[in-house]
């Protein structure tokens, strides 16, 4: 695991997470036409806002680097489902679409965030 040194001089602002988290959430609902409101809500909502807020917790965690805790924490869920939801996409990455989607979304993600794709 990295100290905050370290996180820090690679670019991770902690303070930034919240701000970063809500570029994925944008941009995850945008892609699969669901309503942001609805990714934000306390339940579970459909099937498809449940996947796109999945995908943009896992997002979150791999492109900003934030910790599971701290997507549990803005995404306002419990640590174990922010931990299963990030296994979940993990997975469902052995599909060649959605893998092709995620990488597509990282690389957006990574420009927004002004870091290198």
């Amino acid at each position: 695991m990295q100290d905050m040194d370290s996180l820090a001089a690679a670019g991770f602002a902690p303070h930034l997470a919240p701000y970063r988290a809500g570029i994925a959430q944008a941009v995850v609902a945008h892609i699969y036409d669901v309503e942001l409101k609805d990714m934000r809500a306390a339940t579970r909502r459909n099937p498809r806002t449940a996947l796109a807020r999945q995908i943009a917790m896992y997002l979150s965690h791999t492109v900003f680097g934030m910790t599971v805790s701290q997507v549990a924490a803005v995404f306002r869920r419990h640590r174990s489902t922010a931990c299963h939801a990030l296994h979940h996409i993990e997975d469902l990455r052995d599909d060649p679409e959605l893998d092709r989607t995620l990488a597509y979304l990282e690389t957006m993600l990574r420009s927004a965030a002004g870091e290198a794709a």
